[in-house]
């Protein structure tokens, strides 16, 4: 093991800082006679105690924004320089936004011939669905009105075909028919004459040569009867097939009826859907689109300030090209202020975000009210010790500048004008209760229960057992630093 080993100077110093606690005990043991000699006097006073977590940073600016070329243009205008003063929303530079705007002249002018051309388009197609609705609606339409026409031709042709046909069944049925009627009478009267002829046969009146003819005369009209019945027959025939043959005409002629009604119904449904058709295909949308967002792309064309703040760099020229998505400024708000601090791990269970602290500036030797505005979630480890790196925020005035040295304090107890006593005055007992000692009413020493509060490591608050005013003893014992303060120069 390495022996450590001591300068004479630093030995005989040494000796002094022992020499001098053993008259300081000596001093304190002998001061103010046997019985209280070994006693100061302290007064419990009113003070402020407050108790805080210190922590050291470098102040910078909170809000800091980048500002970029959103194309790549010629700049025609720079109204700002490096340290002007902007508004959010002030023009930082101008770029040359003439191609744009010739496009956007170009869509329009396309766009002005597009609905010209619709609009003639829509109008010619609902001038022809209004024209077939037209002539539908007062009957002017060549094509259905033929139909009709041939319809109402074939209807009466039938009609009268049927009336035709049941009129010539209803004879021939019921013996009416004037061509057998007539033959039939006749019949009845060579029947009646050849009857007469025959009797008069048999009388001897006639000869048989005679009767014969009769008998012909009677045949010839028998025939004639048949040949009517037959004729009358077959007139019935032709009636029914003329009647047949109506009434096919009459479904051909409501076939080409119901055929052109279809055709005038599929004319207008081609009408309209051409007007839908030409009415959708009208829509320009697209071209009003593009002409939309080639307008929009102007306020690319115009770089301003995101925030207000002071120009703390410009990489911009007049007369010089921007680069897409290139930084071309940046702006700085000097209102709000921050400090980067380190938490130590031991003290970061006494820290949340949204604490206020107090920022002390040395450089101004002035006081700012701030919060803890965030901690790292992560920890850091340097030279085997953990912290949180965490930001303090806080409204700066003017003469707060970037890169100064700031000290934060995190107030953690704060009791203003309360009895408070040194530290040193007060002593403890095993259990870690409090006391002091003070004189009785004859004059002697003795223990004082104290309740304490708060400390700010000088100074401890007495919330019992004394008031404001009492005197108090205790044993002063030198620290180490008042020891070296009284050691002779160069020891």
């Amino acid at each position: 093991m390495k022996k450590l080993k001591l300068s004479r100077k630093k030995l005989i110093g040494l000796i002094i800082v022992v020499v001098l606690i053993a008259l300081a005990v000596t001093f304190a043991v002998k001061a103010g006679g046997s019985s209280t000699g070994r006693y100061l006097e302290t007064t419990v006073e009113n003070r402020d105690i407050i108790s805080y977590l210190e922590f050291s940073g470098n102040i910078e600016a909170s809000d800091v924004s980048t500002v970029y070329a959103s194309v790549a243009a010629q700049v025609t205008e720079l109204p700002v320089e490096e340290g002007d003063y902007v508004e959010a929303g002030d023009v930082i530079a101008v770029l040359d936004s003439s191609d744009v705007e010739y496009n956007i002249a170009l869509q329009e002018t396309n766009l002005e011939l597009a609905q010209l051309t619709d609009s003639y388009n829509i109008k010619d197609s609902q001038t022809s669905l209004d024209n077939l609705n037209t002539q539908l609606a007062e009957g002017l339409n060549s094509t259905l009105n033929t139909a009709q026409e041939a319809l109402l031709n074939a209807q009466e042709s039938y009609q009268t075909a049927v009336e035709t046909y049941n009129q010539a069944k209803e004879e021939l049925d019921n013996g009416t028919n004037q061509s057998i009627v007539s033959a039939r009478q006749s019949v009845t009267s060579a029947q009646a004459s050849y009857d007469s002829a025959a009797d008069q046969k048999e009388n001897h009146l006639i000869t048989d040569e005679a009767l014969a003819t009769y008998a012909v005369t009677l045949n010839n009209a028998q025939e004639n009867l048949r040949l009517a019945e037959e004729t009358a027959q077959q007139e019935v025939q032709d009636y029914y097939d003329d009647m047949m043959a109506a009434q096919e005409a009459l479904a051909d002629a409501e076939r080409d009826y119901e055929a052109a009604e279809l055709s005038m119904d599929q004319n207008v449904q081609s009408s309209e859907d051409t007007l839908e058709k030409t009415q959708a295909l009208a829509s320009q949308e697209a071209t009003q689109m593009e002409i939309d967002h080639l307008k929009e792309s102007l306020e690319d064309y115009i770089i301003t300030a995101p925030i207000s703040g002071y120009i703390t760099d410009l990489s911009l020229a007049e007369g010089e090209y921007t680069t897409s998505a290139a930084a071309v400024a940046e702006v700085t708000s000097f209102d709000t202020m921050q400090a980067g601090v380190r938490i130590s791990e031991y003290d970061v269970a006494q820290v949340k975000e949204g604490d206020a602290v107090q920022i002390h500036v040395d450089a101004l030797d002035k006081d700012y009210e701030g919060v803890i505005s965030r901690i790292s979630r992560t920890a850091t480890v340097e030279n085997e010790v953990s912290y949180l790196d965490a930001t303090v925020e806080f409204e700066a005035d003017d003469e707060v500048r970037d890169g100064l040295s700031a000290e934060i304090r995190l107030i953690r107890q704060q009791e203003l004008g309360v009895p408070a006593l040194p530290s040193e005055a007060i002593a403890y007992h095993e259990d870690n209760t409090a006391y002091v000692y003070i004189r009785d009413e004859k004059g002697e020493v003795k223990e004082q229960p104290v309740s304490l509060g708060a400390t700010d490591g000088t100074w401890v608050q007495i919330t019992d057992g004394l008031e404001e005013g009492q005197s108090v003893l205790y044993v002063y014992t030198p620290s180490y630093a008042d020891l070296m303060m009284s050691m002779p120069a160069g020891q």
